[in-house]
């Protein structure tokens, strides 16, 4: 799975991602605003904005700049944002080379992204290096199940997820060692568990 594939599926998917993922992931986007603890003038950056459904969710008193891979995403939320009437930085932009300098945002999202990325370390140490110290890092994602039945599964099932534009199996605590992060704090999404709200305090 490369970048140019990812975008390109991702082009396809615009069309209908509300529809299949709107409600699917709600929850989690609903319960990010919190878990983000932001606060009046907060720095926001959003990694894979995708259509915009964060945007009606976050509060109206932050800064908020979003980027993706894939224009037709980002065309979507342009439209959601004028909406809503709400002013954002929408920039078309790899998550594996941020365009931005060191500690340039107070808060960084991750929403059900970081397993669609071909490079999942990289992105999330770029997000570190433009997360202020002490900033936070929220990621809203599935991981790799631990128990010895569900695990091996989604490592078999991985490869062809790939080409569906997304991985099964990426660990958590394999991420989170590679990164450097340790976790603040581990919530479920949904009932299940299968969703997960990850939150780290950039070192």
């Amino acid at each position: 799975m490369t970048v140019q594939y990812v975008e390109k599926l991702y082009n396809r998917y615009s069309s209908v991602y509300d529809l299949i993922f709107g409600k699917v992931f709600h929850s989690g986007r609903e319960m990010a605003p919190e878990l983000l603890d932001l606060f009046p003038g907060a720095k926001l950056l959003e990694v894979g904005v995708g259509t915009g459904l964060s945007l009606p969710l976050l509060p109206r008193n932050i800064d908020i700049t979003a980027i993706d891979l894939s224009q037709k995403m980002l065309d979507k939320a342009k439209q959601r944002a004028a909406e809503i009437r709400r002013a954002v930085k929408l920039i078309k932009m790899d998550a594996t080379r941020l365009e931005f300098p060191d500690n340039a945002f107070d808060r960084v999202l991750a929403a059900y992204f970081i397993s669609t990325v071909p490079d999942p370390v990289r992105v999330v140490q770029e997000m570190k290096r433009v997360c202020r110290p002490g900033g936070t890092l929220l990621f809203l994602n599935h991981f790799q199940y631990e128990n010895p039945i569900m695990g091996p599964l989604e490592t078999l099932v991985s490869p062809l997820c790939y080409r569906l534009g997304f991985r099964t199996d990426l660990k958590l605590g394999k991420l989170m060692s590679a990164c450097d992060l340790k976790i603040d704090t581990l919530e479920k999404v949904d009932f299940l568990g299968h969703w997960k709200a990850v939150r780290c305090i950039n070192p």
